[in-house]
């Protein structure tokens, strides 16, 4: 849950921040450019490696102390004090590269701006539970600490380690993703000198960077901290074939992502190329192959030990898993679906099938739920609709449809129309009211929300959820805030969830209908 809130909240700062001129500064802002990078490959690198390494070797040790974190009630000070410095880093972000003309005055806005980002972390950290708990949970993950820091660290550092085989490795590149596309596209242009594979349409340079280095570096390290970590449990020598395996899958994967790209410039979709699938591919790629590595490796019993014991281990009802994964499934299909768009979203079916198979999942548990809903529901949905338009009057520019979207011929159009009505006026307000007024309302107050009832709630619960809620609507957080507030009040005036889902229903329904009748695409 922090990580997912960590990484939604790095997401809002990021509008604020003008990296077009991060590009160009030089001098200290040059140097702040590499480092930010760096440091978030190396906190992404870290996270994963700890939460994998504690998943399988740590989760004993943490057992007792999460069950206390688990019945710890969430702490609303804290909360307050975390949305706060989020608060306080929106016009710090701003700053950044804008109006810091010399480094000193960069250098004055980041180290207040990494200050107030510790306290916000500190704060949603004893939001969960407190200090004495993190502590106890520090010091049971005891070397895994080490392991995961050192698999991140070498990671980060291979393409530096690496650079002297950057110029071989790209050309061996360029002439394996020669031979695989020319079968495809027997008109394909290579310049081995510079690197290039152009078609008509679209053209390549694999540069250093494309090499592939990059992944082999990072699973490498990874791979080798894995073995080393968990040494006891893996069968060897035959184990150390896990290492080459998983840098020729990253590898091969590297050739893979270039080709596609390649392809889906040619195929006419050059902005998807550049703008999604390039920046994003790399990373789906090592998330693929790592998780790969540790899940068969573990269920093998000619590598593994304990292979048997984990097929074994008895399934555990996960209450929480209801109530997030809908939304949290929705949130992860658009980083997809987004990968593989370009400035318009084509893919947002993704979405909507990421929904309908969460729901599918969990379906026995969901009928559990009280749905009913009353006729003050679609009235709410109506009066939220009516003050969403008008705060979207003075907040959000005019726009008309895309054009990426009239190109398409008829039969698409509507489909992608069909899909952004279902999932916005169906899916979403079930996914958005289970996750914020089934989970998170309750959970603020106890651990077991699930036995509290709706009518239980306190406004500082109410309050904290709307406000989760807005932040989540972006440019149209006042009115989100606002709708997150009188969708609580419902289901905590008529007991039932239905209610807020039905009204949320309802406002959407209208937007859809304001977006295809009248032309407020801003909306959508």
């Amino acid at each position: 849950m922090i990580g997912i809130a960590f990484l939604g909240e790095k997401i809002f700062l990021n509008r604020f921040v003008d990296f077009d001129l991060a590009q160009e500064a030089r001098g200290f802002g040059a140097v702040l450019r590499v480092a930010q990078h760096l440091g978030f490959r190396f906190a992404a690198a870290f996270a994963a490696a700890l939460a994998l390494f504690t998943y399988v070797r740590g989760w004993d040790a943490l057992r007792t102390t999460d069950s206390a974190m688990r019945a710890a009630p969430l702490r609303i000070g804290w909360m307050l004090g975390h949305f706060l410095c989020i608060a306080a880093l929106v016009p710090l972000s701003y700053l950044l590269y804008r109006y810091t003309a010399t480094d000193l005055s960069l250098a004055a806005v980041v180290g207040l701006w990494a200050v107030i980002a510790v306290a916000a972390m500190l704060a949603a950290l004893l939001t969960m539970a407190p200090a004495a708990l993190w502590q106890d949970a520090v010091r049971a993950l005891g070397v895994i600490w080490w392991y995961a820091a050192i698999a991140a660290l070498l990671g980060t550092g291979a393409l530096q380690l690496f650079q002297r085989l950057w110029e071989p490795t790209s050309a061996l590149t360029f002439e394996l993703v020669r031979h695989l596309l020319g079968p495809i596209l027997p008109t394909l242009g290579a310049n081995p000198v510079a690197l290039e594979l152009s078609t008509q349409r679209f053209a390549v340079q694999i540069a250093d960077e494309c090499s592939g280095l990059e992944g082999v570096g990072l699973m490498l390290a990874f791979s080798g901290a894995w073995l080393v970590c968990f040494r006891r449990e893996y069968i060897f020598p035959r184990a150390l074939l896990l290492i080459p395996a998983s840098v020729l899958s990253i590898f091969a994967l590297n050739v893979l992502r270039i080709a596609a790209l390649i392809l889906i410039g040619d195929a006419g979709y050059p902005d998807v190329a550049v703008y999604g699938f390039h920046s994003q591919a790399g990373w789906i790629a090592f998330i693929v192959v790592a998780c790969g590595l540790v899940l068969l490796s573990r269920r093998s019993a000619w590598l593994n030990r304990t292979a048997a014991q984990h097929d074994s281990a008895p399934v555990m009802h996960n209450p929480t898993a209801v109530y997030l994964m809908p939304l949290l499934a929705i949130l992860a299909a658009g980083s997809l679906s987004r990968a593989f768009s370009g400035t318009f979203e084509f893919f947002y079916p993704l979405r909507v099938i990421a929904a309908l198979l969460m729901l599918a999942r969990y379906r026995r548990r969901l009928a559990a739920i009280d749905w009913r809903c009353s006729w003050r529901a679609p009235a709410v949905g109506t009066c939220i609709f009516l003050v969403w338009v008008a705060a979207a009057h003075f907040l959000l520019p005019p726009s008309a449809m895309p054009e990426q979207l009239s190109a398409v011929p008829t039969a698409v159009r509507g489909a992608w129309v069909a899909s952004r009505v279902f999932g916005s006026v169906l899916m979403v307000p079930i996914a958005e009211e289970l996750a914020y007024r089934g989970y998170l309302m309750r959970r603020l107050i106890q651990a077991d929300f699930e036995s509290l009832p709706f009518h239980a709630v306190r406004w500082p619960a109410l309050a904290l959820t709307a406000v989760v809620f807005g932040l989540a609507h972006g440019a149209l957080w006042a009115p989100g805030i606002l709708a997150g507030l009188v969708y609580g009040l419902l289901v905590i005036r008529r007991g039932h969830l239905g209610e807020a889902v039905a009204a949320h229903a309802t406002t959407n329904a209208l937007i859809a209908v304001s977006v295809l009748l009248w032309g407020q695409w801003q909306l959508w």
